[in-house]
């Protein structure tokens, strides 16, 4: 992940904020030269006294918040590659193509992901789960989407296949002992990210199941996940689906798995079949909006638009 990307409000508090994005923080406080900074990670003390003496400086009421909008003012050069990221794969995405070798090829349109040039196909009937999602959840996935550079699509599909879009889902893995002792063992909440997962990408050690299990908390974890596999994923659709299951992009050559990536339930491709209804879902549900969400596969493939 880029350590230029906003991710999460930083400010002081217990336990201290801790990362890649808290360092950078530091490092542009040092060169902006509005106070002392420290460069350590860790947002303590010091750090909030240099960022309040940089928003007295840029005439910002301090308080100590380095939001969205702090960071772009601190970073304006973010938003370009933020965008450039995500878009820069997309014209392979276009063609048909496939990770590794096999018997199903896919590829991206303003319908959705269509495989071995057959139309894209979602669920039967109307979107209604996607609907739901999109009108519970819709201004979550729309920040958070914006803010990482993430298309809102793939957090949507994501949200459905792995919760159905339920806020409180929680899901147990066999060594689960306690939250306290295994936290590699339980994913709460909407996206249903480990919560050591989720302490790990966001550099923030006081995640807990309670704080994923808030849809927006929810919704910023399992994007930043999304955003930091993106090396390996490309952004491609069913690719995002394999690692965010698997944990990474890896090769399984079963004859009943199509897509011919490792998920769960292993030999099979059922995560990937299901991620991909979803998606096209969601390109249903976001194409008739007069006011897509920026950061979207529908707004980037809408005729007229440069791709």
């Amino acid at each position: 992940m880029s350590e230029c990307v906003f991710t999460r409000t930083l400010k002081l508090d217990l336990p201290y904020a801790r990362g890649a994005d808290v360092l950078a923080l530091q490092r542009r406080l040092a060169e902006l030269n509005s106070a002392p900074s420290p460069a350590d990670g860790v947002f303590g003390p010091q750090t909030d006294r240099a960022f309040r003496a940089w928003e007295a400086r840029v005439g910002i009421t301090p308080d100590g918040i380095c939001n969205a909008a702090a960071w772009s003012k601190l970073f304006p050069a973010a938003d370009a590659t933020r965008d450039a990221r995500w878009t820069r794969g997309l014209p392979l995405l276009l063609q048909d193509h496939s990770r590794f070798p096999g018997p199903c090829r896919w590829r991206l349109s303003a319908d959705g992901i269509g495989i071995d040039g057959a139309a894209p196909s979602g669920s039967e009937g109307a979107p209604v789960t996607m609907q739901r999602i999109w009108d519970h959840f819709g201004t979550s996935v729309t920040s958070w989407s914006t803010r990482l550079g993430v298309p809102a699509e793939l957090i949507l599909a994501t949200i459905a296949t792995e919760s159905g879009g339920d806020p409180n889902a929680i899901r147990f893995e066999p060594r689960y002992r306690s939250d306290e002792t295994t936290p590699d063992q339980v994913s709460p909440g909407l996206m249903q990210t480990l919560i050591s997962t989720a302490r790990e990408t966001l550099g923030n050690p006081g995640v807990d199941r309670s704080w994923l299990l808030c849809p927006d908390n929810a919704i910023q974890a399992g994007t930043a996940c999304i955003l930091q596999a993106s090396g390996a994923t490309g952004f491609d659709p069913p690719v995002v689906a394999c690692c965010y299951n698997a944990g990474s992009v890896i090769e399984n050559d079963s004859a009943a798995n199509r897509w011919r990536m490792r998920q769960y339930p292993i030999g099979t491709g059922q995560h990937a079949d299901r991620f991909v209804m979803w998606f096209n879902d969601a390109m249903r549900v976001l194409a008739p909006l007069p006011s897509p969400p920026p950061v979207s596969f529908t707004v980037r493939l809408r005729p007229g638009a440069s791709s």
